[in-house]
């Protein structure tokens, strides 16, 4: 079974359609992307990757989510795939 790697760009529609607030942005050689903060009033989430490294840009940002929005869709099946593969022999 060959696992795709992650999309930045899919990522942020996804979040986006979500109602999730997040972005990225090339400047130079690097990408930063930012997560809205669910607190409100605190600053975003933000992370800058060498431009080289976009899964790496996108793999933070699900991770982000799945931490601080544990109700969204991402989270709930981050959970699922959790629990599926924790039943499984070792």
């Amino acid at each position: 079974m060959r696992v795709e790697r992650r999309n930045l760009f899919v990522t942020l529609r996804m979040l986006r359609t979500a109602g999730i607030e997040a972005g990225a942005r090339v400047v130079g050689e690097r990408i930063h992307v930012f997560l809205k903060n669910p607190e409100r009033g605190e600053p975003p989430l933000a992370a800058s990757f060498g431009g080289a490294h976009i899964v790496r840009a996108a793999d933070w940002l699900a991770a982000c989510v799945v931490r601080y929005y544990p109700k969204s869709a991402l989270a709930k099946v981050w959970s699922v795939i959790l629990s599926a593969t924790a039943a499984l022999p070792r």
